[in-house]
């Protein structure tokens, strides 16, 4: 019970910071439009806009890497995809996520299969430090089982030692931060899902897939 309070600590810590600057350049814009004399009115409302639209994206982004899922059920991938472009859509990274990986290759993904994908996602853009692009493809083997790539380019990639202990499972809860609690409850969320998980590292391009061996 205690783990699980400090990750939801530390979670609403990291959420809170990547919300801020959103928000709070909304914030700045309705402060412009208010002041007397202001005639800018045209780049205020441009500035409102674009921030409310980031601040909104990451809301339903980050409600669907951590919100609760049901066990059971089946993923729109279609609409995973736009969530995913729209989140990467005003930042260094750009997502190539194909139309015929989404509904349209006739994969069923489970929904906690989606929230894995959203948080795999994370885990990738964080080692772009310097922008990239981040490609997702879904097929199935001829057993029936699911599997989910992820191909992250991008010049000067940095890759933290740390991750590597996180996804040994060695980090232990006192060396959680708001830094890299993020990966550490992606690893849970594979766990749970009792999937194989890969990675390879290679230069300025880093691979991960995931296979699902289990009905989730």
């Amino acid at each position: 019970m205690l783990e699980e309070l400090i990750m939801a600590e530390l979670l609403c810590t990291r959420l809170c910071h990547d919300l801020t600057g959103p928000i709070g350049a909304v914030n700045n814009g309705a402060e412009f439009l208010s002041e007397e004399g202001f005639n800018l009115q045209g780049q205020a409302v441009e500035l409102i806009t674009s921030s409310a639209f980031s601040a909104v994206t990451r809301l339903q982004f980050y409600r669907m890497s951590y919100g609760k899922v049901r066990d059971h059920g089946e993923a729109s991938l279609e609409e995973k995809q736009k969530l995913a472009i729209d989140f990467f859509s005003d930042t260094k990274i750009k997502l190539d996520w194909p139309d015929n990986h989404t509904d349209a290759v006739n994969v069923s993904i489970s929904l906690k299969m989606s929230r894995l994908i959203f948080n795999l996602l994370i885990v990738a853009a964080s080692v772009l430090v310097r922008g990239g692009t981040i490609a997702v493809r879904i097929a199935q083997d001829d057993q029936g089982k699911k599997i989910v790539s992820f191909n992250a380019q991008g010049t000067g990639l940095k890759w933290d030692e740390e991750i590597d202990v996180i996804f040994t499972g060695k980090l232990t809860t006192a060396q959680l931060t708001p830094k890299n609690v993020q990966t550490y409850l992606t690893k849970r969320f594979i766990d749970d899902l009792g999937a194989e998980f890969t990675y390879t590292l290679n230069g300025d391009e880093l691979q991960m897939k995931i296979l699902q061996t289990a009905s989730n």
